[in-house]
């Protein structure tokens, strides 16, 4: 993996990507930074992603959740995210971070 600019990474990306350049398996990692496996390699796809570099094109992992789907669809219909995470039993805030990332999957 190459340099990274070190300013728009966070401190856990930092220390995710030096294990896995490591080849410390992602379990691992995981228990080391107190995450589960598979936001780990969320993380590591994420930042491969802002580099140009993925090696997982979205398609590969099916496209978006029917949750992601159906915020979108909200969304544009103009429903603020309170009324969404209501509908949806869930918070305003993780119908935002829900919506952030499913256009992060669809850009």
């Amino acid at each position: 993996m190459q340099s990274l600019a070190k300013e728009w990474l966070r401190p856990i990306e930092r220390v995710i990507l030096r294990l896995h350049r490591n080849d410390v398996p992602i379990p691992e990692i995981a228990m080391m930074v107190g995450k589960r496996p598979g936001t780990v390699d969320r993380i590591i796809e994420m930042v491969e992603f802002k580099q140009g570099r993925s090696h997982h094109p979205v398609s590969d992992k099916g496209g978006l959740r029917p949750i992601e789907k159906v915020v979108l669809r909200l969304r544009a219909k103009g429903e603020n995210y309170g009324e969404i995470g209501q509908r949806l039993g869930r918070s305003g805030s993780q119908v935002r971070r829900i919506e952030a990332y499913a256009r992060f999957k669809t850009s």
